[in-house]
């Protein structure tokens, strides 16, 4: 075989090699709040499903929720095998993480997976990120079917008064007991 025969042989196997290594899967989703019958929290559940091994980044944003508010989420996925696994990397609600644990299921060392947001103030727009590994072990793009779920509470809370605005109404309020004072 010439050598530019070989050369590009090797050329084709480096591209193709590049080529196999996949990008994250991207994936957006709105989730909108429901109300309940008091009015004050708010509820949400989510799932993503995903059909093909490889690196995943979801993105939630929760619909329906202005200013500020306490937030209490889950995320939960569980899988025996290699074809039903959801490995979290990481997941977070404006850039706040989720603690997250893992349990065996099986012969699955990390077969369940759970993640917990518990009692967090954040502001609106509220967006979750989860980034995963769908299929742990598989070759990126083999055919699967996992998934995870996810659930939010959220309560919402009077807006938070900004320092300016405190220091304002407190210097007023000194300025009123300076005058009465000296009228006294």
């Amino acid at each position: 075989m010439p050598m530019f025969h070989r050369l590009t042989l090797v050329a084709l196997l480096a591209t193709s090699a590049a080529a196999a290594q996949a990008a994250p899967v991207l994936a957006e989703q709105s989730v909108a709040l429901q109300a309940s019958k008091t009015g004050a929290t708010q509820t949400a559940t989510l799932k993503s499903v995903h059909t093909v091994a490889g690196e995943f980044i979801d993105t939630f944003t929760l619909t329906g929720l202005d200013g500020w508010a306490k937030i209490n989420a889950s995320l939960t996925t569980l899988g025996s095998t290699q074809v039903l696994d959801i490995d979290f990397v990481s997941a977070s609600i404006n850039g706040v993480a989720y603690s997250l644990t893992k349990s065996l299921l099986g012969s699955n060392p990390d077969g369940v997976e759970t993640g917990s947001f518990v009692n967090t103030l954040l502001s609106a727009p509220l967006v979750l990120t989860v980034h995963g590994y769908a299929g742990a072990g598989l070759a990126a793009g083999t055919p699967i079917n996992a998934s995870y779920s996810g659930t939010f509470n959220v309560t919402q809370v009077s807006q938070v008064p900004e320092p300016a605005s405190l220091a304002l109404a407190l210097a007023g309020l000194t300025g009123i007991a300076v005058s009465r004072r000296r009228k006294a």
